[in-house]
């Protein structure tokens, strides 16, 4: 078997009146390479996205030579392969058409040895514009849900078509609709067979694990082929019988005391090579060994989820993920590995693949093995009824068979989800009975494309949902799991989240702005206002900016300045998603776990993620580094009460001491203490006590609540330190502090910011001006006589002499004038 790549450089064309063809990258987007010709802006900055939305009206082509030699096409067999093209297109060889596109989830294999020739040879794709396929696909469907549109953007019914759900705009994202050609893209020979899939399953017993592996083999006609499997340094092989078409040959191993892999947090994440070879095709995985299950049975509380590895029942702490950036030709292996590096960083252990993103390419799961990141994965549908045209169904089915059995081998994937909030869109009373026909259909086709790739994983219809048979989105805190957003769509107070006790929540959130640089690489310097044309472009969620200003009515004094905006924003974001996840962690076992919306983002923008575009970590980050530290404490106030809690991911018994302050804000003085014994038991949680309030804090506006944290386990040692306040920021008269500081380098070279303060400070954080930098800690409160250590790593070198003059430290005091 020989390959010819067909990756490179690429002429780009486009029926445009007087557009002249460029260079593009293959892989690659159209708007990465407009943007390298400089005939587009950067559609991140300013008021740019406004200049692109003509990218998406026009047909596309793209076009490269190759030369093919003899040797090569004397091959038996020669295919096409194309691994994602986006989306509804037409591929020519030698000016021939040889098949069509109409998903960029499904991969293309395509016989293509009568259309070759000897020499120099011709490629060429053609890519309708997405608005003119959806309107032609849109007459051959004899029921018509509502075509969805995105936000600001012209793509009317991204639902009609298989491409990424966002590109048309979100109410984080931008409008970016455009068209390219993705992954792998190549001829290949053989001399009959093609090796399609490899799957393995697992069987664990006590001190070992039978491992399967099955070969997913597609022949030309009958015949004898050896294939060859490699595996925890054995070798078999096995003279395979073909028949003409699918075949599947497998062979077993066995792997005494098997290094089993874990969720970070939990364990290692050994991984094994695996290597199978047929015909010279050889494909390559590595294999984490995990009995893994996910759990959804009726119990005393109602329908849990919960994930269970290695018989250990896992709290999921993370949050949801988005494409990482509006342009797929941007997506690298260092990219992602500084998002979920990030991610694992703040004691994540899970995070969900959003249904109107990505299917994400394989770098991204081979990190997420790596590092221990369990996947939730959805199904790439998303806030819509989707068409049920027998078409548009095989599309569905040959799309998610393929991403399945692709991505099925990997250790991370914990859960298929079938979509992202769908059901919600079916009306709840029935009175569209096609409708209700039309989701159950295309549910049900995914369900069924799902067992037939991989029925070694539980398959939950949609999200949110109550059980696995369930599809009627009730969204009950009791069952299953459920997207609470009563706090921010709703307006509820943050004490809502007080209120229930879901079983898993998938989805929540609150929005902030990005961090100041990010702010200000849009911005520049004409745009400085919350309401400025630019910044409320930067902001996609129509009353995003109303509920933020009308959230900090209700908790702070409204900010000074346009930097304090910025600041107190994120401060809100923090504490809103920080009281819900402390909270839900100590309901352990029925609340088994919390992804809060969302990890990162596609482009510059206010948004609910805690990550911005840049990778900055807003303070809602460093905030869950500490809110899903392996044990954390919390106080939690409800009905005139105070309960304290504990929390506990450790695989042993913990035992120590809460220790809890009522602390003068003034002064930072503890004018009463308490010590409540802590004894866990492995991966616990507790109510240790529960008092009267008005026995600890007789004024809440002059006192707030300090809880310290010290246990140990598992021969380790564990600190959370918190603090709660018991009425309105606002209510308080918070004191001018000074704050001092001292930069300076460690003996091992690392950055040390050193901090004391005067007067007690809340949400305390540091920042550089115009360079980016994380710490290993940030938005926190300081007392009196407490020196605080940080120590921080910059995106660039830079010097101590630069970083004393970038230096910003805020507070919250200091973000209003009285």
């Amino acid at each position: 078997m020989s390959k010819i790549n067909l990756s490179g450089i690429w002429k780009l064309s486009c029926d445009k009146e007087g557009f002249s063809p460029i260079e593009a990258n293959v892989p690659g987007d159209n708007a990465s390479a407009l943007l390298r010709a400089g005939l587009i802006p950067d559609p991140n900055v300013g008021l740019n996205e406004h200049e692109v939305q003509w990218i998406g009206r026009y047909n596309w082509r793209w076009e490269r030579r190759f030369t093919v030699d003899r040797e090569f096409l004397n091959a038996e067999r020669i295919w096409l392969n194309l691994d994602s093209v986006d989306t509804a297109a037409d591929i020519f060889l030698n000016g021939r058409k040889i098949a069509s596109s109409e998903d960029m989830f499904l991969r293309l294999r395509v016989e293509v040895k009568p259309f070759l020739q000897e020499g120099e040879n011709t490629i060429a794709v053609a890519i309708t514009a997405p608005q003119t396929y959806i309107d032609r696909i849109s007459e051959t469907f004899t029921y018509h849900p509502p075509r969805r549109e995105g936000n600001g953007s012209f793509f009317y019914g991204r639902n009609y078509i298989r491409k990424i759900q966002c590109q048309g705009g979100w109410d984080w994202g931008v409008s970016l609709v455009l068209s390219g050609i993705y992954g792998e893209i190549c001829l290949e020979n053989s001399s009959g067979t093609r090796l399609e899939y490899v799957r393995t399953e697992q069987f664990h017993s006590a001190g070992r694990c039978n491992v399967t592996v099955t070969a997913e083999i597609d022949a030309l006609a009958a015949g004898t082929v050896p294939v060859t499997f490699a595996f925890n340094g054995e070798t078999r092989r096995i003279d395979a019988a073909l028949t003409a078409g699918k075949n599947e040959v497998s062979a077993d191993f066995e792997v005494g005391n098997p290094k089993l892999w874990y969720p970070a947090g939990y364990g290692e994440q050994p991984l094994y090579p695996l290597t199978v070879t047929a015909d010279g095709m050889t494909l390559s995985k590595r294999i984490g060994l995990r009995d893994m299950q996910t759990v959804s049975e009726k119990d005393e509380y109602g329908v849990c989820l919960k994930f269970r590895v290695n018989g250990i029942d896992v709290f999921a702490k993370g949050a949801d993920w988005i494409p990482m950036d509006s342009r797929p030709e941007t997506y690298t292996r260092a990219r992602y590995d500084a998002l979920l590096s990030d991610a694992v960083e703040a004691n994540m252990n899970c995070l969900r693949v959003w249904g109107g993103g990505l299917y994400e390419n394989e770098d991204f799961y081979d990190l997420c093995d790596e590092k221990g990141i369990l996947i939730w994965q959805d199904m790439m549908l998303a806030c819509a009824v989707y068409p049920d045209s027998d078409n548009f169904l095989a599309l569905i089915r040959a799309e998610v068979i393929h991403q399945v059995k692709r991505l099925r081998d990997h250790a991370c994937i914990a859960l298929w989800c079938g979509d992202n909030e769908c059901a919600q869109f079916v009306p709840r009373e029935h009175e569209n009975v096609r409708k209700v026909v039309c989701y159950d259909r295309v549910n049900q086709a995914i369900r069924h494309a799902v067992f037939a790739a991989d029925r070694t994983r539980l398959f939950w219809p949609t999200s949110p949902c109550n059980t696995q048979d369930d599809f009627t989105d009730q969204d009950t805190e009791s069952q299953g799991d459920m997207h609470y957003w009563r706090v921010w769509h709703g307006g509820r107070s943050v004490d809502a989240y007080y209120e229930i006790t879901p079983r898993f929540c998938s989805e929540f959130g609150y929005q902030a702005f990005p961090s100041q640089n990010t702010v200000d690489f849009y911005v520049g310097e004409n745009g400085r206002n919350v309401t400025s044309p630019v910044m409320e472009l930067h902001q996609k969620n129509n009353a995003g900016n109303s509920k933020i200003v009308e959230m900090f009515t209700r908790y702070f004094r409204l900010p000074a300045g346009f930097e304090d905006f910025i600041y107190l924003s994120q401060v809100q974001q923090a504490m809103a998603i920080r009281t819900g996840v402390e909270f839900w962690r100590t309901l352990k076992p029925v609340c088994m776990g919390t992804i809060y919306w969302q990890l990162n983002d596609n482009w510059p923008v206010a948004s609910w993620s805690s990550l911005d575009y840049f990778g900055n970590w807003k303070q809602l980050h460093y905030h869950a580094k500490r809110f899903y530290a392996p044990v954390i404490g919390t106080i939690v106030p409800r009905e005139n009460k105070l309960e304290f809690r504990v929390s506990s991911d450790v695989g042993s018994r913990v035992c120590g001491t809460m220790t809890v302050s009522a602390v003068r804000i003034a002064d930072g003085c503890r004018v009463k203490r308490l010590s409540l014994p802590v004894d866990l038991p492995p991966y616990g949680a507790a109510l240790l006590r529960q008092l009267p309030a008005e026995e600890w804090i007789a004024d809440p506006t002059q006192e707030f609540l300090l809880w310290e944290l010290e246990v140990s386990g598992d021969g380790k040692s564990y600190t959370h330190r918190g603090d709660r306040f018991l009425t309105e920021y606002k209510h308080c008269e918070l004191p001018k502090a000074k704050i001092t500081h001292r930069l300076s380098r460690t003996e091992d070279g690392k950055f040390l910011l050193e901090l004391e303060t005067d007067k007690p400070v809340f949400y305390l954080f540091a920042e550089f001006r115009k360079i980016q930098a994380t710490f290993s800690d940030n938005s926190f409160a300081l007392l009196p006589g407490e020196t605080c250590r940080l120590t921080f790593r910059t995106g660039a070198e830079v010097s101590l002499e630069e970083l004393e003059q970038a230096l910003v430290i805020r507070d919250l005091r200091s973000s209003y004038d009285c």
